[in-house]
């Protein structure tokens, strides 16, 4: 089945749900993923009024991310989920989604040794035992400037976050323009994470996705366009629901379909593609389980 809304948007091209605490004990099992149930599809000019169809969303224990950025696709979240990217997130059901390159995944069910293994390491890295104001300035302890800090885009700007909801629970930024300040209990962490690949992992499908849709420039997009599979949702926008050229569409796919455009991309996250003799610009953005859309206002 597939389902999908479409709305218009113009501009720009999680923090984690607090869950309870997952108790690590001997006997901890991992379970299965819960099935996604489908209930009717939408048309698109339910748009409006009609809540999205129910989504199970999974509980976080970690989640390694990035934050700062903007998008097409933010209209669908509440502030700030809608520009967060996901680097490496552990479910509570033991499934654990590493980003590749583009907007690939890779995923495996941990088990509870390997989970206890990947925690423990950040007790013995020293994550907990870190202090910080979270003022990435000179009084923040995570940061050694040595009389070189300068205030460069600390107002908002690029900031990668860990977040740990276990037996222990923490969360920590560091300002992407001062990484290189960064204390080498801190450095550790972030190569840890950005190294930790555990045996197994398989490529991760999504079942629901967000699409932007914008007209391509010849100008300027010139890179051979690849032909939009007529059983997609058309690029082209409805002229009764949009009424400038300038605003791009944002799309909501899930289901069958989602995992079917995503093959389509093929490891990028933006493809030029051509319907009806007219090219586009088309930017994916992946919908993991535990993040939570709303219905954009129209």
């Amino acid at each position: 089945m597939l389902c999908f809304v479409i709305t218009a948007c113009g501009g720009n091209k999680i923090i984690p749900t607090v869950f309870p605490s997952l108790t690590l004990e001997p006997g901890f099992t991992v379970t299965a993923t819960p099935t996604l149930t489908l209930t009717p599809k939408f048309q698109p000019t339910e748009l409006p009024s009609t809540p999205f169809l129910p989504y199970h969303n999974k509980g976080v224990v970690f989640n390694y991310y990035v934050t700062g950025n903007q998008a097409e696709w933010d209209t669908f979240f509440d502030h700030p989920s809608g520009n967060i990217v996901t680097k490496l997130v552990l479910y509570d059901d033991g499934q654990i989604l590493i980003a590749g390159t583009g907007e690939t995944y890779k995923q495996k069910v941990l088990s509870s040794a390997e989970i206890k293994s990947f925690l423990s390491k950040l007790e013995t890295l020293g994550f907990y035992s870190l202090e910080s104001n979270q003022e990435h300035d000179p009084t923040d302890d995570l940061y050694n400037f040595g009389g070189k800090y300068e205030e460069v885009g600390v107002i908002g700007g690029v900031r990668n976050c860990i977040s740990v909801d276990a037996d222990k629970s923490k969360k920590l930024c560091v300002h992407d323009s001062y990484m290189q300040f960064l204390i080498p209990e801190m450095k550790n962490i972030l190569q840890f994470l950005d190294a930790y690949n555990p045996t197994g992992m398989t490529p991760y499908y999504p079942d629901r996705i967000l699409l932007t849709i914008q007209k391509a420039d010849p100008a300027v997009d010139n890179s051979p366009a690849n032909p939009w599979n007529e059983r997609f949702p058309p690029l082209e926008k409805d002229p009764s629901r949009y009424t400038t050229d300038t605003s791009n569409q944002v799309m909501f796919i899930v289901g069958d379909m989602a995992k079917e455009i995503y093959l389509f991309f093929e490891d990028t996250d933006t493809k030029v593609v051509s319907q009806n003799d007219k090219e586009y610009i088309a930017y994916l953005r992946v919908l993991l389980p535990h993040e939570k859309v709303k219905k954009p206002q129209p």
